[in-house]
């Protein structure tokens, strides 16, 4: 059962490391972070709604499920996505997403002292030398614009918001169509809002934009959020969160393989250091 939880989570961390290679695809056929995080929410809720009505499931959620729902979608995944792919507007996507990256020992903060999660020292030698290794990733030079370093620092804190909120809240024994159903739904609704407001809706878009929008959105909203709702039920947010740390390593893999991005002798170091850090949490 464990390394079911194991091999989920991973895989949902492949998935949301793939992810911003296809968001900067967008970009470059004049897309924005609020007209994606809306389409990402959108485009999954025909898909989840039959396939909720294909298995039978119930619709109806009482007001407390509401509640929680509404906080871990909108605090978490959908300011989350906001900040993250907003960020990339000021520090671009290597240094924002690097910082978001840190949302682990956010998430273990969070449980060790306000849940009192225990915490052991094989735990937190792991997550130290990740740490290392997420680190190791970042331009240093991007910092004087501070506006985008806060940004996706304040992402990595949203998403582990959302991690937390998905244990601790009991989601994680939600159906998973229904979860994914209500997070993405409340992602829509708070977007379309905050999108029409602003007025950084960006609909005139090629047809190319439209169809990797689709693929992010089942991809990221659909297939990760399960995997790692999943992840989280038998393993945990705390132990989750960190081996979620495979992300930096999947997106610098597709960064490279998509964009053409290079990749150095220090972020080849760091990508070593997470996989050290990630296999010691593997062994009992």
């Amino acid at each position: 059962m464990r390394a079911k939880g194991i091999f989920l989570t991973i895989l949902s961390a492949l998935i949301y490391g793939f992810v911003p290679s296809l968001c900067s695809m967008t970009y470059l056929m004049g897309n924005n972070a609020v007209t994606l995080t809306f389409y990402r929410g959108v485009m999954i809720l025909p898909i989840l709604f039959l396939l909720m009505k294909k298995n039978g499931i119930n619709f109806s959620c009482t007001k407390d499920e509401i509640i929680k729902i509404g906080i871990v979608a909108i605090l978490g995944s959908t300011l989350t996505s906001l900040l993250l792919y907003g960020s990339i507007r000021y520090i671009g996507a290597g240094s924002s997403t690097t910082l978001h990256f840190l949302y682990p020992l956010f998430v273990v903060l969070i449980c060790h002292y306000i849940y009192k999660d225990i915490l052991t020292k094989r735990h937190i030698v792991a997550l130290f030398i990740s740490t290392i290794g997420v680190i190791l990733f970042m331009d240093f030079k991007d910092f004087d614009k501070i506006k985008g370093v806060i940004m996706a620092l304040v992402s990595g804190f949203t998403f582990s918001i959302y991690l937390v909120g998905i244990e601790k809240f009991r989601l994680s024994r939600m159906n998973d169509y229904k979860l994914s159903f209500y997070l993405a739904l409340f992602m829509s609704i708070f977007v379309f809002f905050y999108g029409i407001i602003t007025r950084e809706f960006i609909f005139h878009q090629p047809i190319q934009a439209y169809l990797l929008m689709m693929v992010i959105s089942v991809l990221a909203q659909l297939i990760a959020v399960i995997c790692l709702k999943k992840g989280i039920d038998i393993l945990g947010s705390s132990l989750a969160s960190m081996f979620s740390m495979f992300e930096p390593v999947s997106s610098v893999f597709f960064g490279v393989l998509l964009l053409g991005e290079t990749i150095t002798i220090v972020k080849s170091i760091g990508c070593i250091l997470i996989l050290l850090g990630v296999i010691s949490l593997v062994k009992k």
